[in-house]
């Protein structure tokens, strides 16, 4: 067997990363990333409460190639001018867009990119968003994307 043949039969090495890339699309297409990390707990600033918003990630490595799962989310809380507020509907909104099988009662995976809709009227003040995330890496990277050396 040539050289090149054989190199065609080798399955893909898969490069992966602990890092989630989670982030946010709003409906005018403006991306937020987290302002901060506090433990499992990613923070975004956000102008306003938005009717919808989709919660983008890498996908989780190790499952079936028929199933995609991003990131497991478990608590959703924003915070305004009038305190907090739980969101609970990427638990109980079924089927939902994006969203995958429920882990517990308390959490939910994504397929790398899940609708959220707010149960709540929206805010015209900036809100801050905080959302647990359940799950670790690895996580495969995108096809454009090189993979990271653990010193950098």
């Amino acid at each position: 067997m040539s050289h090149m043949a054989w190199k065609e039969r080798m399955p893909a090495i898969e490069h992966l990363t602990p890092d989630p890339d989670l982030h946010l699309l709003l409906e005018d297409g403006a991306l937020i990333r987290p302002a901060r990390w506090q433990g499992h707990h990613a923070l975004f600033m956000l102008p306003k409460v938005p009717p919808r918003l989709w919660i983008l990630s890498r996908l989780k490595s190790g499952f079936s190639r028929f199933e995609d799962r991003g990131v497991l989310i478990g608590d959703l809380t924003f915070y305004d001018e009038f305190g907090a507020h739980r969101l609970t509907t990427h638990l109980t909104s079924c089927p939902a867009e994006g969203w995958g099988p429920q882990h517990s009662p308390l959490t939910r995976w994504t397929n790398g990119k899940a609708l959220l809709e707010f149960d709540c009227p929206p805010s015209s003040t900036a809100v801050m968003m905080s959302m647990e995330i359940c799950s670790e890496g690895p996580y495969r990277l995108w096809p454009h994307e090189e993979p990271q050396s653990p010193l950098t």
